[in-house]
């Protein structure tokens, strides 16, 4: 990837158009977190909301399958699988569950890495034996003729990979693809299936512009630096419409989607890397979009933007590259309440608050939908006084952590040490007070798309703690209540 010192003029886009689409993201009502864009190979826009910032890896939820479709990509480069290579050839130990049903013996990889298996139903992630499970789903129509989202059947491709050189995805894809595209493997985290493997449909965890090299590897036909990483027939098969049955405008190639004008990389909550063809441009973008509207209102400037981009040089001046790169350098996320109520502080401030009925909770364990291992209920909360803020001190598994909280509508990053495996370890968490009697905590774990919110309130000699996940439209987790007794850790 060529880095020309990101004009985005060098490479077609003029300065209107690339200002126009900052304001119609942060006017679209998604919360914005990251932006990468590469033109022609070069790296020409790239910006960060804060908290968020370059470097900081995101849950990139069904954005993985594509990356699952790069393995598949490199294990056929080696001769290791085919697309016309039947699931049961390769896992003969679950034909006892097949044998005699309608259409196993036609399922192919190339049915679970296009959502054409044929099935109406999948076994839940998070089973133990999601594999076994997988074999002894019903296949009701014939493989290929149908659509239905299949997310077992996509990390099935990675148990497809695992079963022919017994390693998993991100020990396949180190050497073989990630180092030479530009990808540090140390730098990315991947949510697990309870057996270790991983999850293949939406357990990568990466940053935006590690997503946008993923999409420039497709951009190049699968070679890189004059080397093939990824079979031709697959990147034949992952750039065309394999499953034009999903009802709607939109189709499925291979482990991505075909929209209209563009090939998407599509994960829940907006993580995108989409590929343009026509452009030759790749735009990817983290975000966390929680409605319809906002989510029509993103593709709507996306599809504006890549309009606008010329097939020439469309020269900036200076002071246009100089304001604009100030502007990527100061994008932040609406910032947090002010509410500096010291009346309410004074109730919390060296008190230690102990679950004494209920749950509470404050690490990233609604992520339990990749893995029920997550879970991390609270036993504990502890406030000190630190300068203008404070600090929290969270126990829960044997352990306790400190975390500073703002309450000056700043968001201070915080990196913790893993808990319970779950990958989300980078949080944020500021506080306000909005009565005399109520401290309200917002817990941002950058890992993941979601906002916590934690609300204290005093009722007398106790404490009632309700934990919130804002909801974003999809894998909404219903508020919890619980009851905590006070004690004072004062000396």
């Amino acid at each position: 990837m060529i880095n020309c010192e990101l004009n985005p003029g060098a490479v077609g886009i003029p300065y209107r158009d690339a200002s126009c689409f900052l304001d119609a993201l942060e006017a679209s009502g998604s919360e914005m977190h990251a932006l990468c864009i590469m033109r022609h190979g070069i790296l020409a826009m790239e910006g960060y909301w804060a908290p968020y910032r370059h470097g900081q890896i995101h849950g990139s939820q069904s954005l993985t399958k594509t990356m699952t479709g790069v393995a598949l990509g490199a294990a056929m480069q080696e001769g290791l699988l085919t697309l016309d290579d039947r699931l049961t050839d390769i896992f003969p130990e679950y034909t006892c569950h097949t044998a005699g049903k309608p259409w196993w013996d036609e399922l192919r990889v190339r049915h679970i890495a296009s959502m054409g298996a044929g099935m109406e139903k999948q076994p839940p992630v998070t089973s133990t034996d999601w594999q076994e499970a997988f074999f002894r789903m019903d296949i009701v129509h014939q493989p290929g003729t149908a659509f239905f989202y299949n997310s077992v059947a996509c990390s099935m491709v990675g148990a497809c990979i695992r079963k022919k050189t017994d390693l998993g995805l991100l020990d396949f894809l180190s050497d073989r693809v990630l180092r030479k595209i530009g990808i540090d493997p140390q730098h990315l985290r991947w949510h697990k299936h309870p057996d270790g493997q991983e999850n293949g449909s939406g357990g990568l965890i990466s940053d935006a512009r590690e997503n946008a090299l993923m999409m420039e590897l497709y951009r190049q036909g699968g070679v890189w630096q004059g080397e093939r990483l990824l079979a031709e027939d697959w990147v034949r098969f992952a750039l065309w419409v394999e499953n034009p049955h999903t009802g709607g405008e939109n189709t499925y190639g291979g482990m991505m989607w075909v929209w209209k004008n563009c090939f998407a990389a599509d994960g829940a909550m907006g993580q995108w890397a989409l590929y343009f063809p026509r452009e030759d441009m790749i735009l990817s973008l983290s975000q966390t979009i929680s409605s319809m509207a906002q989510d029509k209102a993103v593709r709507l400037a996306i599809d504006r933007f890549a309009g606008s981009v010329q097939d020439g040089e469309t020269p900036w001046t200076a002071e246009e590259i100089r304001s604009f790169q100030a502007r990527l350098d100061n994008l932040h996320i609406p910032m947090p309440e002010i509410n500096r109520n010291e009346t309410a502080l004074q109730l919390f401030v060296d008190k230690q608050l102990r679950v004494t009925e209920g749950t509470a909770h404050f690490y990233a364990d609604d992520l339990c939908i990749f893995n029920p291992g997550y879970l991390a209920p609270v036993q504990s909360f502890g406030f000190h006084r630190d300068g203008d803020g404070l600090i929290l001190e969270v126990t829960a598994c044997g352990r306790t952590d400190c975390v500073p909280v703002d309450l000056n509508g700043q968001r201070t990053v915080t990196l913790l040490t893993p808990l319970n495996g779950n990958p989300a370890r980078t949080v944020s968490v500021a506080g306000w007070c909005p009565e005399d009697r109520t401290l309200v905590l917002e817990v941002r774990w950058l890992e993941s798309c979601r906002v916590h919110r934690i609300t204290f309130h005093t009722l007398g000699g106790s404490v009632q703690i309700t934990t919130s996940r804002l909801p974003v439209g999809g894998f909404d987790v219903p508020d919890e209540t619980a009851l905590a007794s006070i004690e004072s850790t004062r000396s």
